[in-house]
């Protein structure tokens, strides 16, 4: 039992793994392949980042910013390029005031005027430390013109260079940075300045940790417009305090130039971001030690195939639907808090809404599923039952399986038990594959009466065959359903034999009885049977008995007929038997007995010479006498020639 027990558990979680799967690879091509539900992913992906890396903790004290914007430019002589003599006066300042690093964001690919060329050159060649300039190539549009210009400079100056292009997301929004396009090009500009270009800690790509400011309007790096440097050079205390030990960036902050849309700008709904604000927040990653992670495809599958699994085990619980969608919302929520911490602790940002979709879609799925096996399961249910129950009873099951479970209950209700008279000696003349048929005939017309009536098909003893009515719930009606179906098992058995006449096939003997009884599922864990259990059903196996007697094929206790009168829409032609002492019992009991071939003044007759059966005038036996040949009018005179009276004699078999 045990193997095949797992077996089936094996195929039934087999099926919700499949699910989990189909909902999990199914939620992962949407979110690769349709670019809203991408889009919609890396949107949130955005804000998680921002909204729970958290504001800076204060104005990052080492990385200052030196913004050419449009007042700026408004006191230069031209637009563009910058001018030499500018950025060479704020190099020299910087060297002064004691900057660790300078940053030039600025893409120094032409010559201008010979003698602030040169003044930019000196400046750059004699600061002591490093300065990093702007650096592309031909893939970001460069003619060989001002590549060899921009080389010419870097070999001047000795300036290092560090590829400054931003690279954008096919969103058109910049979220990653690359350190290079590939082997051949220069190091990334702000990994040169942040000190990450040597092999072991080059990084290729990686996501930007936008930095937030610790208060509304606060700026997360210092900013002070170009133009204001050189007229601080009265004061270089100043200069030294704003400068001193910092990387600074040189670059733009002009409308139209070097913009670029991030998830900063997006959340903070304002401006695009200048190129120079990007890599100021890059060299603040780097400088901290942070690299925003990304899960791979791999990991991406193994977590929603996870949560898939989990989220369709959670919608086939045997639990009430509402507690299956709070255990659900739960999951959801755990997700979401999972999410959050795993972030926090180790910069690494899990999907946010795949797994959400997966976990819906397998729940929905599973939920599905389960439905379908669960109507299938009933439908079986219904299949099955339908060969023992009538229609109605089988559906009260399937409403209520409940009463299919172990234990039984108290019930007045009503026995009919049947036999076919002879049967054995009729078996062992038939070959075996002709009494399977004439049998499996004969029992399906008896169980489709049954059930036509209302009852319960009990069992099946060889040709016998056992019945309830009155259950599985109340039908106040049992007895005169019990009743019909005995008088339509009746007909229809003497229809059966004439047409299988040759085969010496015995009367269907019948016996009917009301009681009460404890009605239920009784055995074992494994196999139980629903059955009744008590006095009443011996008692109407003994009726069935008792007709071999009477000479009759139907006999069923007054209890019966008492409780079926009210129910009765017409008449039913019946023989009183008498009060009747049957095997085994101790109490007599009122017995009747179907009458179907008599007509309506010959049981008038019959009912007048059996309410003499007291008198010992010898009435009853002239008027039994005087009545044509039938069964119990034989059993009643031999009675009285026995010289027995009244209506209570005993049987002595069963």
């Amino acid at each position: 039992m045990l193997p095949e027990m797992m077996k089936l558990l094996r195929h039934v979680v087999a099926r919700f793994v499949v699910v989990a799967a189909v909902a999990a690879m199914s939620t992962l091509g949407v979110f690769t392949f349709v670019s809203p539900a991408a889009e919609l992913e890396t949107r949130l992906q955005d804000r998680v980042r921002i909204a729970f890396s958290g504001p800076s903790t204060a104005q990052d004290s080492r990385i200052s910013l030196v913004l050419i914007d449009e007042a700026t430019m408004a006191t230069l002589p031209y637009r563009s390029p910058v001018d030499r003599s500018l950025l060479a006066q704020i190099v020299e300042l910087l060297d002064t005031a004691g900057a660790r690093a300078i940053g030039i964001d600025v893409l120094l690919d032409q010559p201008t005027e010979a003698e602030k060329d040169k003044a930019l050159i000196d400046a750059v060649s004699a600061f002591n430390g490093p300065v990093v300039i702007a650096w592309a190539d031909a893939r970001a549009g460069m003619t060989d013109a001002q590549s060899a210009w921009l080389a010419q400079f870097v070999d001047a100056s000795g300036a290092t260079p560090g590829f400054a292009n931003l690279q954008q997301d096919s969103d058109g929004i910049v979220r990653h940075h690359f350190s290079a396009l590939s082997e051949t090009s220069v190091a990334g500009f702000a990994a040169v300045l942040a000190g990450r270009t040597s092999p072991e800690d080059s990084l290729t790509s990686w996501r930007i940790d936008w930095r937030l400011p610790q208060t509304s309007g606060a700026p997360v790096f210092q900013k002070t417009p170009a133009h204001v440097l050189p007229l601080m050079q009265a004061n270089p205390q100043i200069l030294e305090t704003w400068y001193r030990d910092r990387i600074v960036l040189i670059g733009a902050d002009l409308p139209q130039q070097d913009r670029h849309v991030t998830p900063l700008s997006l959340v903070q709904g304002g401006n695009p971001t200048a190129g120079v604000v990007i890599h100021a927040h890059l060299i603040a990653q780097l400088l901290d030690g942070i690299v925003g992670q990304e899960v791979s495809r791999s990991q991406q599958i193994g977590y929603l195939v996870v949560a898939a699994v989990i989220a369709a085990l959670l919608a086939i619980l045997p639990i009430h639907f509402v507690l299956r969608l709070l255990l659900l919302a739960g999951a959801v929520a755990g997700h979401l808090g999972g999410l959050v911490l795993i972030f926090g602790q180790s910069d690494v940002l899990m999907p946010i809404v795949p797994p959400i979709i997966a976990t819906t879609l397998s729940a929905a799925g599973a939920m599905g599923v389960d439905a379908v096996l669960a109507h299938r399961d009933r439908r079986f249910v219904k299949q099955a039952f339908s060969h023992y129950l009538a229609p109605e009873l089988v559906n009260e099951l399937v409403r209520n399986p409940e009463k299919l479970k172990l234990g039984g209950e108290r019930r007045f209700m009503t026995f009919l038990f049947t036999d076919i008279a002879g049967f054995t000696g009729m078996s062992e003349r038939l070959e075996p594959e002709v009494l399977a048929r004439v049998l499996n005939d004969y029992l399906d017309g008896v169980s489709a009466i049954v059930i036509r009536n209302k009852g319960v098909i009990d069992k099946y003893i060889g040709d016998a065959v056992v019945a309830l009515f009155g259950v599985p719930h109340e039908d106040p009606a049992h007895a005169a359903n019990a009743l019909r179906c005995a008088a339509e098992i009746d007909a229809f058995a003497q229809s059966f034999r004439r047409q299988h006449a040759g085969r010496d096939l015995g009367v269907t003997r019948i016996g009917v009885h009301s009681g009460s009884a404890v009605v239920g599922n009784f055995g074992g864990a494994a196999h139980f049977d629903y059955t009744a259990i008590g006095d009443a059903m011996n008692t109407a196996a003994r009726l069935e008995g008792a007709n071999k007697s009477f000479g009759t094929r139907v006999s069923f206790s007054g209890a019966c007929f008492e409780a079926a009168t009210p129910h009765l829409t017409q008449e039913i032609p019946v023989q009183p038997v008498g009060d009747v002492l049957l095997k085994g019992k101790t109490e007599p009991i009122t017995v009747l007995a179907l009458a179907p071939d008599r007509d309506p003044a010959w049981l008038d007759a019959y009912a007048h010479a059996y309410s003499l059966l007291s008198e010992k005038t010898g009435a009853a036996k002239e008027n039994f006498a005087s009545l044509s040949e039938d069964p119990l009018v034989t059993l009643h005179l031999d009675r009285l020639a026995r010289g027995a009276t009244g209506t209570v004699f005993e049987l002595t078999e069963k």
